[in-house]
């Protein structure tokens, strides 16, 4: 498990999409500019260590931004992150670094009506914290390097992704001034993760610049997208939900999202498709219908140009690396 997610060149000249630990991968090319919504989190003057948990579907799951630091532990359900200008399918066990005001968002799979009543632990802190804190112990100066990577979301897995999962769960129940030194402990695994066990997903270059309005476009068509993956997705339907012509909804999702309606779908269609065949034994043809793919050639195409690999070789490499 745990490959560097990056970008290669497959035998067409064309940029295809290396494997994560959980099957996932960078979208290719595009460079979006919306941060999302502006999340305030409500400083402490008892504590520089925030810690909080909460469940799904919530108001705080959604495409949003702040500039904190932030840590997040997945504790149960499947679904897919969204992180700059990246779409990774994860599942439980997962452990996020995320940089100050990098968006981001957890779409989890659930049926109308169901609830994760404890999906997220997530952990705040503000970057200048962190800088009093490398400055006055040199201890702990191998965290600039992992903050840096938090710029494009530092991905944990395997039992690095255990131990530092572990220390957040904790967390819970421990003092404030232990939070502090939870929060060194968390960090120090990430500092000393194996390569194969910690990777980054946001294409390097990428720079978020708040897009006023867009926020809660994009948040609306995720929900829509993410609710409708196995059947017809109109942008029609989609710009009408949002009160908007179809020429002005297309420029604004493509001025947010870095890349255009259509090429936003078949991402999000390809990430469940990745998730699904590593996470479940379903057939690739129920997998590709699930997905929204009624032809099983133009699933194939679609797929192997946004991971290099045949659904099947997908799902065998991943086996490969669980084993």
């Amino acid at each position: 498990m745990g490959a560097v997610a990056q970008v290669n060149n497959n035998r067409h000249g064309k940029a295809a999409l290396a494997q994560t630990s959980f099957g996932g991968f960078v979208p290719k090319g595009g460079s979006p500019n919306d941060s999302g919504v502006l999340e305030i989190i409500v400083p402490d003057a008892q504590a520089s260590v925030r810690w909080a948990k909460h469940g799904y579907p919530s108001s705080l799951a959604k495409w949003h931004h702040h500039p904190h630091i932030e840590i997040h532990l997945i504790r149960e359900g499947t679904g897919l992150m969204m992180a700059g200008n990246a779409v990774v399918p994860y599942e439980a066990g997962q452990v996020a670094l995320i940089g100050s005001n990098l968006p981001h968002n957890w779409v989890s799979d659930i049926a109308p009506g169901e609830r994760l009543r404890r999906r997220d632990v997530v952990c705040h802190v503000r970057p200048e914290t962190m800088r009093l804190l490398m400055s006055g112990f040199p201890e702990t100066s191998g965290f600039a390097m992992v903050l840096k990577r938090a710029g494009q979301a530092l991905v944990l897995s395997g039992e690095s992704a255990r131990q530092a999962g572990s220390i957040l769960e904790n967390m819970e129940e421990h003092s404030l001034a232990c939070r502090v030194s939870d929060l060194i402990r968390v960090l120090d695994v990430f500092a000393h993760a194996p390569a194969d066990e910690s990777y980054t997903v946001v294409a390097s270059g990428y720079d978020p610049a708040v897009c006023s309005g867009a926020e809660s476009v994009v948040n609306d068509a995720i929900e829509y997208i993410s609710s409708h993956l196995s059947g017809e997705i109109s942008m029609d339907l989609a710009a009408r939900q949002a009160g908007m012509s179809v020429s002005a909804f297309s420029r604004l999702f493509k001025r947010a999202a870095g890349i255009g309606f259509s090429d936003f779908v078949r991402r999000l269609r390809i990430g469940h498709a990745c998730r699904l065949l590593t996470t479940t034994n379903q057939s690739v043809a129920s997998i590709r219908r699930a997905c929204g793919y009624g032809n099983a050639s133009n699933f194939n195409r679609r797929f192997f140009e946004e991971t290099g690999e045949t659904p099947t070789g997908w799902r065998k490499k991943y086996i490969g690396r669980t084993r």
